[in-house]
């Protein structure tokens, strides 16, 4: 199967607050959200937390997230004091969930495809990305 993914902008660096916007967006929308738990450097595994509530978020400088709607899934890849974030997922003959993701969180001004190779670049010359 083919993945997909985006990047999406926000007008302001994500800080807590935002994140909880997001996540609480996504509890709302979504049948589950998990959060990739933080691993010491020698964890040879990876495992997830249901999140619940914002309240419920494990907070380090950079978080993953995996969203799972329909029998689908998507991973979402933020930092705090960033203003991207990033999905990936799987192509879907509807609209895939690594975009539903992104679409009504608050304060995106930009979505996109990760096969806009030229606007990526930009954005990573920005120091967006």
């Amino acid at each position: 199967m083919l993945s997909k993914g985006y990047v999406a902008v926000a007008a302001l660096p994500f800080d807590r607050d935002r994140v909880r916007s997001c996540v609480a967006s996504w509890i709302e929308r979504f049948e589950k959200v998990e959060q990739v738990a933080p691993t010491g450097a020698s964890a040879s595994f990876i495992s997830t937390l249901n999140i619940h509530s914002p309240d419920d978020l494990m907070w380090e400088t950079h978080l993953q997230f995996r969203i799972l709607h329909g029998g689908e899934f998507a991973w979402v890849y933020l930092s705090l004091d960033r203003r991207a974030i990033e999905t990936t997922g799987l192509a879907s003959d509807q609209l895939s969930l690594c975009l539903q993701v992104l679409t009504e969180l608050p304060g995106i001004t930009e979505i996109i495809s990760q096969e806009n190779e030229r606007r990526l670049d930009a954005l990573e010359a920005e120091g967006i990305i």
